[in-house]
């Protein structure tokens, strides 16, 4: 792939307790999404694998000097790609998920990928052209996105978990203890979280972004926000974003408003009769401009939109 850099940084890892780490994703790098390590004592679990082989390899490096073990265990909060692309690159470790997200993976995750090889190039040329629609401050993000997708070595195929779990499932070591949660789906058809509840920290996938627009393209946000407002009634002492820096429970109820106010303009639309058309052209609201993905609003606020009006069919 001519034109393409080299040797990107992709994450940088972060302490978050005794024993608990957060890979934060770097704008520019192939990993997209953040990771956590986790050292349960006798066993390292990694939670989300990024979006690249190459940045799970990274990963998984990180992991052991981390944890001075090589991760037996991989989770995947969901079947998007920049969290489940890495897979790979933990073999032979167990890889966790729910049944309904192992089932996308190997579905709409081989047309995901499929479909972003196709049209990545063009992105990619798209993004520092003349007529670019994308922020200054937002193209390094997408230019490691669009990048690191096409660096992955031909062929390639998602690798889908090979253990899953219906709603709960504990993981123990010698010193601590990871529970893997889900509440069912908001921002996909199936959203995960791991929680420490002895060191009251939390992993949240793409449930929760810090200072970036959520996606709730695949997601129902009314759903989302029921979902944030039982995983905030817990006892939260740091969260950790599926992007963006490691943040706490206020962050958590920022993004339950996010879903709120997407909701109430959504319906609000509809009860004054405004097309999809001109909701796409909607200013985003005071309390949400300057994060990035900044494209994502108006997209959601649709997807709210068309959700309101299958209801009311």
């Amino acid at each position: 792939m001519a034109g393409l850099r080299k040797g990107p940084i992709h994450f940088r890892v972060t302490r978050v307790d005794r024993g608990i780490w957060a890979a934060i994703a770097i704008d520019g790098g192939y990993a997209l999404c953040n990771a956590g390590i986790v050292d349960l004592g006798g066993t390292t679990v990694v939670f989300d694998s990024m979006l690249t082989p190459e940045a799970g390899t990274e990963l998984r490096r990180a992991a052991r000097r981390c944890t001075d073990r090589d991760p037996a265990v991989v989770v995947n909060s969901h079947w998007h790609g920049d969290h489940i692309r890495g897979n790979a690159a933990f073999a032979p470790a167990v890889v966790i998920s729910t049944p309904k997200t192992r089932e996308l993976i190997r579905t709409a995750g081989v047309l995901q990928w499929k479909s972003d090889r196709r049209e990545m190039p063009a992105e990619l040329a798209r993004l520092d052209s003349p007529d670019s629609v994308t922020p200054e401050f937002e193209r390094a993000l997408y230019r490691g996105w669009f990048e690191g997708t096409l660096r992955v070595p031909a062929p390639f195929r998602p690798m889908p978990p090979n253990v899953t779990f219906e709603k709960e499932l504990s993981l123990r070591g010698t010193l601590r203890e990871l529970r893997l949660v889900t509440y069912g789906g908001g921002h996909s058809p199936s959203d995960v979280f791991a929680y420490l509840p002895e060191e009251g920290v939390v992993f949240l996938g793409d449930l929760v972004s810090i200072g970036v627009h959520p996606a709730a393209g695949d997601g129902v946000p009314a759903d989302w926000a029921k979902i944030l407002r039982r995983i905030g009634r817990l006892e939260i002492t740091a969260a950790v974003p599926g992007h963006g820096p490691v943040g706490n429970g206020r962050d958590i109820r920022r993004i339950e408003s996010y879903m709120g106010a997407l909701v109430r303009e959504a319906r609000s639309a509809r009860r004054h009769g405004k097309t999809g058309a001109v909701l796409a052209t909607t200013k985003i609201p005071e309390p949400f401009r300057g994060w990035k993905f900044s494209n994502f609003y108006p997209e959601n606020l649709l997807r709210a939109y068309r959700l309101l009006g299958r209801s009311s069919g």
